[in-house]
């Protein structure tokens, strides 16, 4: 069984691992010479007066290789020797120990039993270890040898049939915890953690403050010069001198001399909580008149797995600083561990137990790994650790304090204490406020001193200890885990109450009370004894009905003995001093009935849920089916159901007997904060990806764009960065490389965890990759992540896929191949889960736990929250409407979404009824109402109306020499919504009118516009933007480009007429005339035509009535040079056909109009005109016109030449 991650110092609220450290291999030398006699002392004689037993035949290879753990093969294929641990397949028998008298008797016992067996199951080991020339350490605390050696050295004791397990070497580097605030300190110095549990009134009134007793812990040390704990060291002696002999362990050596040292701060803080008083203003410590003694299992911020057990041993049996003489009679009465792993892990169980049976308290702290359920860690989820978790100096649970059930359902914590923000001393002389479940277990282990203190007949009745810790435990009710309010799995057994627990306790003169309880004349066994009296106190009989309280204040006593099965029976018994008295009891056995049951949760029936009822000792497992039955005597009872699975959470159904009956037990969903829940299930099609990535190597992601929303925490994320380490981060960039619990503000964030761990992607064309595809149809598309053929960075020939596939729903499932086992592939060094944006809530599946098999499937939806989603469109043209804001629900249950280029939205909304709002700028907003319903998709499209302005004209152009006016008109159009308009302009040339009005649908207005070139110069030109504003969704701001043009030059003729004024857009026209040099217009023989009938295809009738016939040209001289507009008007004014008059018309020499047919092109009595743009570089403009052989003379009606600047 691994242990990797096993040491973790149990202080900091962040409870995220750092970026990976690549942590250099400890120093296989030999240890110094003072170690070396340990090994021989304190461990164990090896190879001295044991005789050697004839070998055993051992196991097949098959089974002898599979006791050497998986990671320890994968470092032993890549170097020739490793540290590894040698566990034997049997414990010591600790009865006789426990049997013992006095608290030093039982530590000798434990002494003796724990070597003496370890020396005749290890002996044939050791043997094999000596004749390899193997490095080697034994322990007896666990029956387990530390060995350097091969390859083949393992694979050689692994056939020994005494031979358990051989373990990989455990060491983890640990993050420096954040510091807390010091808050406000109660009366005359003391800290506000003491004061909370009352120990200040432990002093005051019953005049006990720890004497006597002497505290231990584990930790990294002490830092003995503080003042805080220095008077209370007890190797400190009455000169002033010190005696570190028996009282300070370094098994690592990492202290620069035989004194205690703390280079982590972390010991000094937890003993300063639990002994720290520096007689003045700083009084951080439970029991301030107790002594202490520390062993350094943890060497720097790590805890190595040697240093722990080496230090587990020296608490049974102290030795002196060469490792020699061991004393197990200076044992302390405590020992205060604040160190553990985040999972569940029995390797230091034989060493929890061994102290128990020696009569030392295990103190322990339960974790950092909240806040969510079943997150106690190993050795505090122990049944026989006392572990602690943390509550605030409001009362409230810590959010890191982990939580229950721990192994089997039992209880964890089993109690809480102050552990946010606790000052206490650190190296150096100075004090800090620290935060984590490592300060509260100290709080607790004090508590037992003070106790023990005051009721020496308690010392090393462990039992009866917790028993009175237990009772006397402020009741603090907490549902989120299971339990009552009496005892659950947030606050254990409630708050920690010193002042409770000592005045409960046997204190001053004391007499025992024993009996025997009987039915039908039979001992009955396990019968429940309880004696109300001055203390109160129970206890259980033992296999032959008899019972004892060892040590009871003097005084009347009302005995009540029960059991389950049987009736209730009273008495009373007078205890006197160093007498004992007699309460004997007989038994009525009760009448019963049948109870069947079923158990279920959202999934179906629960096979194989662990039944168990409520104070009593009957449990059952439910079939295929979830069914149960058992057996009650009549009563009403709590019915408690729990599964292994990860989904569901405890449930209770409360049931009374009275016959036969039936009750249903449902498991509640477990759920987080904003109402995830999970499902598994195994063979379910694996969802792989299409298109591969370019992401490979170790720490990398990459971005990319979603194919659609993708909700997740009541947020829409329309982009995502992908990493090699497993995550799906839309918060932002991160690697990830080192994985973490959930949830944690530490980045990343707003992430999906399918597989985070470090992990590396081969190579393309490797077979390594990760890919992507989009699945299914709308509204329930998946965008499927997959990790194919990946491996952890340690372990890289080690291969496994996973995918991630995200709906648009809400919805998210994890796919795993190639996966299992206890160690990498099963997730041992993983997370799995997902997590909100800010990093306050998330659904964490499992943390560093092995538990992800071979096709599991894990899908997470919402229990609370559904998705709303559509489209907003423009009523006018029913295409979608970017940037609308869609807002389901209001107040603070509102949640809003912005509409993407499609006028498509995704909202996660909490589940119910709900109003939904769709607004856009220059839009008429909409409402709906729709029921949102748990991880389901309300489809709600909306067309919101708005006006719809046009112009009949895109731009204006207006040509006008200077010192004039002209107006021009556009006409505006609303095809849409009824809408107001204005218009703004931004020339002082232009004026248009009306500035505002109103436009009803299909309504048109026109807007005149008014140019005056008074001031301008020739040649110039200027442009203006017309800004018509209306509530149009599509254009609200209609831009109309006006340009105004002023020529130098500009000459319009009627030709074939002596017209002189103005046409209908005001411009000037003069009369036609013969060309004179210096001036311009036409040359040779022609004539005049016209008519008085109605020319089509133009307003201008006067213009175009008259035409010049016959002309071969119009000049005109001492024109300017540059780009000139030429605009000419042809009509026939006759009945002439098609084919008749043809010619070409050149501009300056360029041929712009060849083989016009009038005509054929128009007709007749119907304008043409032609506009084209020619040069002059001469100063003389020529038009001129060619008439074709044969045909008819050259017409015109029309002409202007106008300069343009514009167009130079």
């Amino acid at each position: 069984m691994t242990r990797a991650h096993h040491a973790r110092l149990f202080r900091t609220t962040c409870t995220r691992r750092p970026r990976r450290q690549h942590v250099a291999q400890r120093d296989k030398r030999p240890l110094r010479a003072a170690l070396a006699a340990l090994a021989s002392i304190l461990l164990l004689p090896v190879g001295a007066g044991v005789a050697a037993a004839a070998p055993e035949p051992g196991p097949t290879p098959g089974a002898a290789e599979r006791k050497i753990e998986p990671k320890l093969r994968a470092q032993l294929d890549d170097s020739a020797k490793a540290v590894f641990w040698v566990y034997l397949d049997s414990a010591a028998d600790l009865t006789a120990a426990r049997g013992q008298r006095t608290r030093a008797a039982k530590a000798e016992g434990v002494l003796r039993a724990k070597k003496d067996h370890a020396a005749r199951s290890q002996a044939e080991v050791v043997k094999a270890l000596d004749g390899a020339k193997a490095e080697y350490t034994s322990y007896w605390i666990v029956n387990a040898i530390r060995v350097v050696g091969s390859e083949k050295l393992a694979g050689t004791l692994a056939q020994r049939p005494e031979v358990a397990r051989i373990d990989a070497d455990d060491k983890v580097t640990l993050p420096r915890p954040a510091e807390g605030k010091r808050e406000q300190a109660a009366a005359d110095a003391v800290e506000w953690n003491i004061d909370r549990i009352k120990a200040p009134q432990v002093w005051d009134q019953l005049g006990v403050r720890g004497e006597g007793i002497v505290v231990a812990n584990i930790d990294s040390g002490v830092d003995y010069t503080h003042p805080a704990v220095n008077n209370q060291y007890r190797g400190k002696n009455a000169d002033g001198s010190y005696d570190h002999n028996y009282n300070w362990f370094d098994p690592g050596g990492v202290c620069p001399t035989a004194a205690p040292c703390d280079n982590n701060d972390h010991g000094t803080h937890t003993m300063g909580t639990m002994v720290g008083d520096d007689g003045g203003a700083n009084k951080t410590g439970v029991a301030p008149g107790a002594k202490w003694i520390a062993a350094k299992g943890c060497e720097t911020g790590s805890c190595s797995e040697a240093s722990l057990l080496a230090s587990g041993q020296w608490i049974v049996a102290p030795t002196d600083l060469n490792g020699q003489n061991p004393r197990p009679d200076l044992a302390p009465h405590i020992v205060n561990n604040s160190w553990g792993s985040a999972a569940h892990d029995d390797w230091y169980q034989q060493i929890v137990d061994a102290w128990r049976a020696a009569g030392i308290f295990p103190a322990f702290s339960n974790g950092n790994s909240g806040p969510s359920c079943a997150t106690s860690g190993s050795p505090g989820d122990y049944a026989s650790s006392y572990s602690s978790g943390a509550f605030d100096i409001n009362g409230a649970i810590a959010p890191f304090s982990s939580r229950g059930a721990g192994p089997g359902g039992i209880v964890k914590p089993n109690i809480a204490a102050p552990g946010v923000n606790v000052r206490s001393s650190v190296p150096g002389g100075g004090y800090e406020a620290f935060s984590g479940t490592s300060m509260a277990s100290p709080h607790t282990a004090a508590t037992v001193a003070l106790l023990w203190s005051a009721a020496p007949s308690l010392e090393g009745d462990i039992a009866q200890t917790e028993s009175l810790l237990d009772g006397t435990a402020q009741d603090t009710g907490s549902d989120q885990c299971g339990g009552s309010t009496a005892d659950n799995n947030v606050f254990g057994e409630g708050k920690l109450d010193a002042l409770a627990a000592v005045t409960a306790a046997p204190r001053g003169a004391t007499g025992a009370l024993g009996g025997t309880v009987r039915s039908g004349g039979q001992p009955v066994a396990g019968a429940k004894i309880t004696a109300d009296g001055p203390i109160d106190r129970t206890t259980t009989t033992a296999a032959d009905g008899t019972y004892s309280f060892r040590s009871l204040s003097v005084g009347e006593y009302t005995l009540t003995a029960s059991k389950f099965g049987y009736g209730q029976q009273t008495a009373t018994a007078s205890v006197t001093e160093n007498s004992t008295a007699t309460g004997d009891f007989t038994l009525a056995q009760a009448a019963s009935g049948k109870l069947t049951g079923t158990v279920s949760s959202a999934a179906g029936p629960s096979a194989g849920a662990s039944v168990t009822i409520a104070d009593t000792p009957v449990t059952a497992t439910t079939d295929a089916q979830g069914r149960f039955e058992v057996t009650l005597p009549h009563g009403s009872y709590d019915v408690n159901a729990t599964h292994s699975s990860r989904c569901v959470t405890s449930g209770t159904a409360k049931v009374t007997v009275a016959g036969d009956t039936t009750v249903a037990v449902n498991l509640p969903e477990r759920t987080d904060g904003y109402g995830y829940a999970c499902a598994t299930a195994s063979g379910r099609p694996y969802a792989a990806g299409d298109r591969q990535l370019a992401l490979t190597g170790d720490n990398t992601t990459e971005r990319v764009e979603l194919p659609f929303p993708l909700p997740l925490y009541g947020k829409t994320y329309g982009q995502a960065w992908i990493g090699t380490n497993g995550t799906v981060s839309f918060g932002g960039n991160n690697t990830g490389d080192i994985n973490g619990d959930l949830p944690s503000t530490a980045t990343p964030n707003g992430a999906l965890y399918p597989f985070w761990d470090d992990l590396v992607v081969g190579p393309a064309g490797s077979g390594s990759g990760v890919f992507t595809a989009v699945t299914g149809t709308a509204p329930h598309r998946q965008y499927v992540i997959e990790w194919r053929e990946v491996s952890h960075w340690s372990a890289q020939a080690d291969k496994f896929s996973f995918s991630a596939a995200i709906g648009e729903d809400g919805t998210v499932a994890y796919h795993y191949k190639g996966t299992g086992g206890t160690g990498i592939k099963g997730g041992s060094t993983a997370t799995v889960g997902v997590e909100n944006a800010t990093g306050t809530d998330a659904f964490k599946y499992s943390f560093n736990t092995p538990v992800i098999t071979d096709g599991l499937s894990v899908s997470f939806r919402t229990t609370k929250s559904g998705v709303v989603a559509g489209r907003v469109l423009d009523a006018n043209d029913g295409n979608g409407v970017a940037g609308a804001t869609v807002t389901v629900g209001s107040g603070d249950a509102a949640v809003s979404a912005v509409t993407a280029a499609d006028g498509g939205y995704v909202v996660q909304s909490p589940s119910g009824s709900r109003a939904v709002s769709l607004a856009a700028p220059s839009y008429e907003s909409a409402q709906a109402t729709v029921d949102v319903k748990p991880a389901d998709v309300t489809t709600v499209t909306q067309s919101l109306r708005t006006g719809r302005v046009t112009a009949s004209k895109a731009s204006v152009e207006i040509v006008l020499p200077a010192e004039q006016k002209r107006t021009r008109t556009v006409e505006l159009t609303n095809t849409g919504l009824g809408t107001a308009f204005t218009v703004a302009e931004d020339a002082a040339w232009l004026t248009a009118t009306p500035g505002s009005g109103d436009l009803p649908t299909g309504g048109k207005a026109p807007l005149t516009l008014a140019v005056d070139t008074a001031g301008l110069t020739a040649g110039s030109v200027l442009t203006a933007d017309l800004k018509i504003q209306s509530v149009s969704g599509r254009a609200p701001v209609l831009t109309l480009p006006v340009k105004i043009v002023v020529p130098r030059y500009q000459v319009a003729l009627d030709a074939g007429s002596d017209y002189a004024g103005t046409d209908l857009a005001g411009d000037t026209w003069s009369p036609d005339r013969k060309y004179t040099v210096g001036s311009y217009g036409y040359q040779g023989n022609s004539s005049v035509r016209s008519t008085g009938r109605t020319v089509a295809g133009t307003d201008e009738q006067r213009l175009f009535r008259n035409a010049r016939e016959g002309m071969y040209e119009y000049r005109f001289d001492n024109v300017p040079n540059g780009t000139y507009t030429v605009e000419l008007g042809f009509a026939e004014l006759s009945d002439t056909k098609p084919d008749k008059r043809v010619f070409d018309v050149l501009a300056e020499g360029t041929q712009v109009l060849p083989s016009l047919d009038i005509s054929l092109e128009a007709g007749t009595y119907t304008a043409l005109t032609r506009t084209y743009t020619v040069t002059v570089t001469d100063g003389v403009l020529n038009i001129r016109f060619v008439t074709h052989s044969g045909f008819g003379k050259p017409l015109l009606n029309t002409l202007r030449v106008t300069d343009r600047p514009d167009r130079s």
